[in-house]
């Protein structure tokens, strides 16, 4: 039972402390309360304030950055504007090159199939020439070959005539042959 007693007596001093605390200090604590009151008043309209300011700041700084972003994207449309108008370009000079090439080249290999039909004609009447300078050669040839077949047969010794001198000759070789003596 003295232990129930004792926090009751710790209490009833407790409460006759805080009654010598007020009557000793109470002023000064009630100044103090006051001046952690306004200060803490005071700090909060500081971070108010400042809140506020950085609020305006960070407004700003966006503000910046929504018109830098702008500004970049209007840049870089224009950028893939210009550089889409570019290969345009460009694509439209390639065609262009192509279809000249192509002229070109269609050009040339008509130049050459004019050659080669030119020179085709040339070589077929070049071979029609000599056809007909040899059909006159085989001819003049072979009236050449009649000719010389003519005078050979008619300066042809006969075959009794060759017959006649070799037998002549035979006996000549053998001295039986004797010609009649001059008169």
């Amino acid at each position: 039972m003295a232990d129930p007693k004792k926090p009751a007596a710790d209490g009833a001093a407790e409460r006759n402390v805080d009654q010598i605390r007020d009557i000793l200090f109470g002023g000064q604590m009630r100044d103090y309360e006051r001046r952690f009151v306004e200060l803490h008043q005071k700090l909060e309209a500081d971070l108010a304030r400042m809140r506020e300011a950085q609020d305006k700041r960070l407004a700003q700084i966006e503000k910046r950055i929504d018109d830098q972003f702008d500004k970049l994207n209007k840049l870089m449309r224009q950028e893939i504007d210009d550089r889409n108008g570019a290969v345009a370009d460009l694509e439209s000079r390639v065609q262009q090159a192509a279809r000249t090439a192509r002229a070109e080249i269609n050009k040339a290999v008509d130049g050459v199939s004019g050659e080669v039909v030119q020179s085709d004609e040339r070589q077929r009447a070049a071979l029609d020439d000599l056809q007909q300078t040899f059909a006159v050669r085989a001819g003049e040839a072979e009236a050449a070959l009649a000719r010389t077949g003519t005078q050979l047969r008619a300066e042809k010794v006969g075959r009794e005539d060759l017959a006649a001198l070799l037998a002549e000759f035979a006996l000549r070789l053998k001295g039986d042959f004797e010609l009649p003596k001059p008169k």
